[in-house]
């Protein structure tokens, strides 16, 4: 993962946050909270809200700010040990009072440090029974900074104390002095590849005790073995009544500290439970409340019917003091109340008497307008610090009403506003976060579809009504558009025969066309076949030369007396070399117009070469210098003969250039390269180029500046009919400098257009 990347995303639990914020309020009163979050970027309900997460820079920002603020360069380490008291902890503190000892808990928070940091993995192991060691690997380095190992420190020394004073008032521990030791022998921020921390603290009287226990035995009965040989006997029943006393004694003292371990854990965990259970009720009712909603809503069809159902089960399932619900008066252009829970006569009249025009271009600046305007949640818990916000009306409204802090969400439907939903503390001191205010915008999106489905009905029965009276008007209609119908009933099916029989006459115009497509291919193969017949002339004219040689040679060097073995041998070896290269000019001729059955990926430089080859000697004999030039290894799928013979097509075409116009120094280039993934051959000469008025029609079927006598007309058209129906690909040509140049472009290593 990118560092950029890691950095903008959220990595640090609230609760960490929130255990600055509670130290900074309990030790250092002057320090202006809301300010110190406002520097980070931050807002009071989120470090609230247990399920909301920090990035990086806004940790940063916060602690930079906090540093100036109290000038205690000490303050993270502090922070670090407070995060185990009561008021951060809660329930998880009573959780970890119930395990046995602080080698336990540090185990626990190894595997639990997910929920509270990403940017970090934990691992920790017991080295003794009051020695742990902690591993502390980064997800990524250089994101995390020294104050968050140091406020780590704290979180372990916290942790220590916890299980050796068992304080249940613990807050704040400056006045401890005898501190765990915690080394650390490997740290990030002095060049390692982890932070690795070993916490000793001293031994509790319960391991005292028991290590007691476990020795006195063996101990005492060597003593007592030891006292009956110098005694001679004497005593024996006092000693060993006396030895069995003090190892019962211990033994006692070891069971009791034990069990007041296991009470106070008992006892602590009992307390988690009730906060767990607490904790299940409300999000029990969460849930009851949205399957009420949903349930009852979705059954009425009267507005009125349905706010006051909504309102009954906010007051039922959640536990918020009170709410409302407004609905936009378009007539009047204004929010009304339309209905409410735990309101009273006084405070009803309050928010009735709330002026909230509609608009963006009012003048009035109202979080209940705003909320409904914007679309989006507005979450208050200080009335003072967001006045301007509120609007003085509603701050006025809300004073009066003694409301502590409240959530308003708009009502919205297919992206129309209809309304807000609000939702108040009067005497409730929980902090609203942002769990509410999902739990308010999912309720207020299922009042939005009911408030829809009530209006939508409404509207059905109306057009119920109307619809009525249109069918009475319809009926006498319908008689009367009925024979209307048979016209057209009549003229579409004539209409459907004239289109039958058009189909099938296209149908016939276009196996017509592949007949006369595949005729043409035969007639460019036929014609192609005069070439070749030449070209085989040419072919063999050397190598028969060769052979007449060789066979004259031989009386020769008879008569002279050197017809050896060995000149024999030499000889024959010659004759079928030659011989095998004229059976291989066969085979590549036999070859270039067997038909390709199936398409298959080929290598373009062979194609292109082997084509060469087939008109390399009439070529030679024409004086056409071809030069090939290969880039790459481009292939492509097709049929390899057919594009062999569009190459070919477009080589005779230069070769009849030179020709007519009586060129002297006849040049031909061919290249073969990779251009942006696909493969492209381009063949140029210096023949003159092609007239510009008839650049467009060199690829029409029979278009020839030859005459009937001399050309088809086929070869460029065939050519073109190959590379862009059979490939796919394109063929292209253009003037160039005293020529022509035609391109083949086709996709490469088998892909498609």
């Amino acid at each position: 993962m990118e560092s950029s990347r890691l950095r903008d995303m959220p990595l640090y639990n609230s609760r960490i946050i929130n255990s600055f914020i509670l130290l900074v309020k309990h030790k250092y009163s002057h320090v202006d909270i809301n300010e110190l979050l406002e520097y980070a970027g931050m807002k009071d309900y989120e470090v609230a809200d247990q399920a909301h997460w920090f990035r990086q820079d806004q940790v940063d920002r916060f602690y930079e700010r906090l540093l100036q603020m109290t000038g205690n360069p000490k303050i993270a380490r502090e922070a670090g040990r407070y995060a185990a008291s009561p008021d951060v902890l809660g329930a998880m503190r009573q959780y970890i009072l119930g395990l046995v000892d602080a080698s336990s808990t540090f185990d626990i928070i190894s595997k639990a440090t997910a929920n509270f940091t990403r940017s970090t993995t934990y691992h920790s192991r017991p080295l003794a029974s009051n020695m742990v060691e902690i591993t502390v690997t980064p997800v990524e380095p250089g994101l995390e900074k020294q104050y968050q190992c140091e406020n780590r420190i704290g979180f372990f020394e916290a942790i220590v104390l916890m299980f050796n004073h068992k304080l249940t008032d613990l807050q704040y521990f400056p006045e401890i002095r005898h501190l765990p030791t915690i080394q650390q022998p490997e740290c990030v921020f002095r060049g390692d590849q982890v932070c690795r921390y070993i916490v000793t603290w001293e031994k509790s009287a319960y391991t005292y005790l028991k290590k007691a226990r476990n020795l006195m035995l063996p101990l005492l009965v060597v003593a007592n073995l030891a006292l009956l040989v110098a005694l001679q006997g004497r005593g024996v029943l006092e000693i060993l009544l006396g030895s069995l006393s003090l190892l019962l004694l211990v033994s006692l003292a070891a069971e009791m500290s034990e069990k007041r371990a296991i009470k106070e854990g008992l006892s602590s965990t009992n307390h988690s439970i009730e906060n767990l259970l607490e904790q299940i009720d409300l999000n029990y009712n969460n849930a009851m409340l949205t399957h009420e909603i949903g349930q009852r809503l979705g059954n009425l069809t009267r507005l009125e019917e349905m706010l006051m159902d909504v309102a009954d089960i906010m007051q039922r399932r959640l536990e918020y003091d009170r709410g409302a619900i407004f609905l936009v008066n378009s007539e009047e252009g204004r929010l009304q109340l339309r209905a409410s829970y735990g309101y009273g006569a006084g405070e009803l009249a309050c928010l009735n008497g709330l002026d909230l025009p509609l608009g963006h271009e009012s003048s009035v600046e109202d979080v209940y307008v705003a909320c409904l305007n914007e679309q989006r949640p507005f979450l208050i818990n200080n009335l003072e610090q967001e006045k301007e916000t509120l609007g003085l009306r509603t701050l006025a409204c809300a004073i009066k009403n003694g409301t502590r802090a409240f959530i308003c969400c708009p009502i919205v439907s297919d992206g129309v506003s209809l309304g807000v939903l609000t939702a108040e503390n009067v005497k409730t001191k929980r902090p609203l976060v942002e769990r509410d205010v999902s739990l308010l915008m999912g309720t207020a999106s299922i009042i939005g579809i009911s408030y829809r489905n009530c209006e939508l009905i409404g509207a059905l029965e109306q057009a119920k009504l109307e619809l009525e009276e249109r069918v009475a008007q319809r009926t006498a209609d319908l008689e009367q558009s009925r024979h209307k119908i048979e016209l057209q009933h009549e003229e579409l099916t004539r209409t459907l025969f004239e289109l039958e029989e058009e189909t099938a006459q296209r149908l016939q115009a276009l196996e017509e066309l592949g007949e006369k497509e595949r005729m043409l291919l035969q007639q460019n193969r036929l014609a192609a076949l005069g070439e070749m017949i030449s070209n085989i002339a040419h072919q063999w004219r050397q190598p028969l030369n060769e052979l007449g040689l060789i066979v004259q040679e031989l009386p020769v060097m008879y008569d002279r007396g050197g017809f050896t073995r060995d000149y024999l041998g030499d000889s024959v070896a010659r004759f079928m070399k030659v011989l095998g290269h004229t059976s291989r000019t066969i085979d590549d001729f036999r070859n270039f117009f067997k038909p390709d059955k199936e398409s298959v990926p080929f290598r373009v430089a062979d194609v292109v070469e082997k084509t060469l080859s087939l008109v390399q000697e009439s070529f030679r004999t024409l004086q056409i210098s071809v030069e090939l030039q290969v880039g790459g290894d481009p292939i492509i799928t097709g049929h390899p003969n057919e594009f062999s013979q569009a190459v070919l097509n477009i080589l005779f075409n230069a070769r009849d250039a030179f020709l007519d116009r009586k060129i002297e120094d006849r040049e031909i280039w061919v290249a073969v390269f990779e251009e942006q993934g696909r493969s492209v051959v381009t063949v140029r000469d210096n023949a003159g180029g092609i007239p510009e008025e008839i650049m467009e029609k060199i690829f029409d079927p029979y278009f020839t500046t030859r005459g009937p006598e001399r050309g088809t007309g086929i070869g460029l058209y065939m050519s073109k009919v190959i590379i862009e129906k059979n490939i796919p690909g394109r063929l292209t040509a253009r003037n160039v400098a005293n020529g022509a140049e035609f391109r083949i472009e086709a996709p490469g290593r088998g892909g498609s257009e």
